[in-house]
């Protein structure tokens, strides 16, 4: 769920909220109540690209009329950097850092593989659509649910 939700908003904010919220499967410790709360509040104020990647950071979907669709990027494109700071498991931390704070309106870069070539991609961060942010909200709940149920089903 994670990787999925980093790839529609293209690698901004919700990065850094999303692993306050869930973890390894689930490991949220907020009430199902204070996380619906604190991840409407945050999602309703972030940035949102519109791509979808796979694990490699190779693009597999571009949302139409999407921040990401009007800057170009493209599906096979292999994203490379972000702000300048290369995309890797071993730079989330800095990743997050960059992405910290991310809000609609604002210019983000990104590096991009094409046809063997860099480029650089920028492009202005829209607001995080309705659909969006009650698919991931929705998940969230869903995980919620099955965590309460695991623990009660250990209880027993």
């Amino acid at each position: 769920m994670i990787q999925r939700m980093l790839a529609v908003l293209g690698l901004i904010a919700i990065a850094a909220t999303t692993q306050a919220f869930a973890g390894d499967p689930f490991n949220c410790k907020a009430s199902a109540q204070d996380c619906l709360e604190m991840m409407s509040s945050k999602l309703k104020n972030s940035g949102w690209v519109g791509i979808e990647y796979q694990e490699d950071y190779r693009i597999t979907k571009v949302v139409p009329a999407s921040p990401a669709e009007k800057a170009g990027l493209q599906v096979g494109d292999v994203l490379y950097a972000l702000n300048g700071v290369k995309l890797s498991h071993e730079n989330y931390d800095a990743l997050s850092r960059v992405r910290k704070g991310w809000q609609p309106g604002q210019c983000v870069t990104y590096t991009v593989k094409r046809a063997g070539e860099d480029r650089e991609v920028t492009l202005t961060l829209a607001p995080m659509p309705a659909d969006v942010m009650a698919s991931w909200i929705g998940q969230h709940m869903r995980d919620h649910a099955e965590a309460e149920h695991r623990a009660a089903v250990k209880v027993k």
